[in-house]
Parts: C-alpha cells; sequence; structure tokens
C-alpha cells in the first residue's frame, strides 16, 4: 500500500471525503485530519459581555413566580 497526502480546500473537502469513502474499504484506509481555523478569538469574558449587551431587552424568565417549583416542573416532564 502507498501512502497519499493532499491538502485541499475547504471547497472541495467533502467532495473529496465522499469520493474516496466510495472507493472498496479492503483497497483504502482514510485517515483524515481536519486543521482548525485561525481567527483571532476574543476572551470568553468580552464575548459573554457582548452578548448580554445585544439580548438585554430579552425577559426570558420573567413569567416565572416561584423557580423552584418551575425547576420541579420541567424536570418531572422528563420522567
Amino acid at each position: 500500500m502507498q501512502t497519499l497526502r493532499i491538502e485541499v480546500s475547504n471547497s472541495i473537502y467533502e467532495h473529496i471525503i465522499f469520493f474516496l469513502q466510495s472507493l472498496p474499504k479492503n483497497l483504502i484506509n482514510i485517515s483524515h485530519e481536519i486543521k482548525p481555523t485561525l481567527y483571532q478569538k476574543k476572551s470568553i469574558k468580552n464575548e459573554i459581555e457582548e452578548l448580554f449587551s445585544k439580548n438585554s431587552n430579552i425577559e426570558a424568565f420573567q413569567g416565572i413566580k416561584d423557580p423552584v417549583e418551575w425547576q420541579k416542573s420541567i424536570r418531572d416532564e422528563w420522567e
């Protein structure tokens, strides 16, 4: 068996994997790794603050009078 290593663009990656998976299993062993996309990460604190500021007008839990009772009723749905 020979080893082949290729680098492909994201736009054709799925097509190549599909093609390789269609080949007979006894003739090919597919081993692939996906390199993470490099990008500038924000700190988690900044991301959380940004989300809270964007969604400050949402009042999701205003209708809950008794949080403990509400939580019990949610858990009862799982049983």
